[in-house]
């Protein structure tokens, strides 16, 4: 296969795919066999070129225009990578034993990585002996501790920002988080990733937010004095919130209601999981707008401004998912029927076994092995079993098939 643009320069090159493949332009190349063998390069202009070669995962080689961009590496026992994972420089020995990294003006060495690593710059200073202690800190920026990780973590955010806040953790049962002047504040008890916490609170004056939680994520409750947030849930019964013109609702796990009001999109959606949806949608920059609903797994409706229309059943996917539904529904469709913004319609029965399409000018019924029937304003055309038999009256002389001949 080979495929080339001259307008960026560009050429595609492959043989028996995956065994090889190449792509290149004037300034750079890659390229990889089966996966395992790849390369790449950059050309410059004065005729020099950096390669990388990669032998997946053992083995990387890579030259440049001089000794000191030469590297090489054997995956674990020794090696040294430029210009690679976003590090300028990257070396190690009986990795994870050793290894040593660097970044601009940053230099970090590791033993047993990632358990010990020290690492400094002029503005970073890094520690960390897991999991006894460890202190990652970035001057004027954030500064970060802790000892037995992760039962005892502080530290300091936003330093460059005109609110700093600092914090505590005390895991699982104490979190602290509050700003220096005194504008936000948030504490949690009996705090768990995910499920969130026993009880918590927290305010931000600036914002005009208020939330707590309760009973882990069962009761969640937030204010605002501006009213651009609010969310009140009780779970799994009863559950509302509001925030940026986007409003969803529910009662018990079964029953949503959507709506979403924005310059982009005002939009509705009920369900009923599984068994019914409702849509509708409005574009207000285009003038579009489309209607849908479903009768999970009867039957499934869509309509559109633009003139499309649709129906179909049996409709087995139980929610909205175009692509889905496009490929697989037809598969157990009894019947489907389609009206299109040109005029023409379809209709198809039993899985597409029988296909009817037409139009003002034309007719088209296609049943697989039997009809291939084509009708216009000049004639007509039929195959039978995809060109066996046949015959075209559709042009000024008639054609005829016979075994896929064309007489």
């Amino acid at each position: 296969m080979s495929f080339s643009d001259e307008t960026y320069a560009f050429q595609f090159r492959s043989y028996l795919s995956p065994i090889y493949y190449k792509e290149e332009t004037n300034h750079w190349y890659t390229w990889s066999s089966l996966f395992f063998f790849s390369g790449s390069g950059f050309k410059h202009e004065e005729g020099d070129e950096d390669e990388d070669f990669l032998f997946t995962p053992l083995f990387v080689w890579g030259k440049g225009e001089s000794q000191r961009e030469n590297y090489f590496s054997i995956f674990p026992f020794y090696g040294k990578i430029r210009n690679k994972l976003s590090y300028q420089e990257i070396n190690f020995i009986m990795f994870p034993i050793y290894s040593e990294w660097k970044y601009k003006t940053y230099e970090a060495k590791a033993f047993l990585w990632p358990l010990v690593m020290r690492g400094k710059s002029e503005v970073r200073d890094d520690l960390r002996i897991f999991p006894l202690y460890s202190k990652i800190e970035h001057k004027g920026k954030y500064k970060r501790m802790s000892i037995l990780w992760p039962f005892f973590q502080w530290g300091e955010e936003r330093l460059d920002k005109k609110e700093p806040t600092d914090y505590s953790i005390f895991f699982p049962f104490y979190n602290r988080k509050d700003s220096k002047d005194g504008n936000m504040k948030a504490r949690a008890f009996l705090w768990f990733p995910i499920i969130n916490s026993l009880f918590s609170y927290g305010y931000d004056k600036k914002t005009g937010h208020t939330n707590y939680t309760a009973l882990f994520f069962i009761f969640q409750y937030t204010e605002s004095t501006k009213n651009d947030i609010q969310k009140f849930i009780v779970f799994p019964i009863y559950g509302y919130s509001y925030f940026a013109n986007k409003e969803s609702e529910f009662f018990t796990p079964f029953y949503f209601k959507l709506t979403q009001n924005t310059s982009h999109l005002k939009a509705k959606a009920y369900f009923l999981v599984p068994f019914f949806s409702h849509m509708t949608q409005e574009f207000p920059q285009t003038g579009r707008e489309d209607y849908y609903w479903k009768l999970w797994p009867l039957v499934r409706y869509y309509k559109d401004a633009e003139g499309n229309f649709a129906w179909n059943t049996l409709a087995i996917i139980p929610v909205r998912f175009e692509v889905m539904e496009e490929v697989w529904e037809p598969i157990f469709s009894i019947v489907e029927y389609r009206r299109l913004n040109n005029g023409e319609k379809r209709l198809h029965f039993l899985a597409r076994t029988y296909t009817h399409r037409w139009s003002e000018t034309e007719t088209n019924i296609h049943i697989p092995l039997l009809v291939e029937y084509s009708k216009t304003e000049t004639g007509f055309s039929y195959d039978f079993f995809y060109g066996l038999l046949g015959i075209d009256t559709r042009e000024e002389e008639n054609r005829y098939k016979i075994f896929w001949m064309e007489i």
